[in-house]
């Protein structure tokens, strides 16, 4: 009996970095992983293993007085945004038929 995937969790991930050739490369890795939803804001629908790997691998982007911040939502909080100007209607990506 095959085992069931990996569940996932909705994550806010935002970022503040100094240095604009660090801050290119980053914003570049979080594409990996999910949508830019504002210059330095992304939202994503990972596995915990995957939210692991899009941390681990942003290390070497994040200098002295930089950050990076991922947050866990809850599909209730995610689903009830709320959202002033246009909206990205683009998650939740369990829904998505390939």
């Amino acid at each position: 009996m095959p085992s069931a995937p990996p569940s996932k969790s909705y994550y806010l991930v935002c970022y503040d970095i100094e240095d604009t050739k660090k801050r290119n490369k980053l914003a570049k890795w979080l594409l990996n992983y999910g949508i830019r939803v504002q210059k330095s804001v992304f939202e994503a629908y990972l596995t915990a293993a995957e939210a692991m790997e899009m941390m681990e691998g942003a290390r070497p982007w994040i200098g002295e007085g930089d950050s990076l911040r991922v947050y866990e939502l809850t599909v209730e909080s995610y689903e009830n945004k709320q959202v002033i100007g246009t909206p990205l209607e683009h998650l939740p990506w369990n829904n998505l038929i390939v």
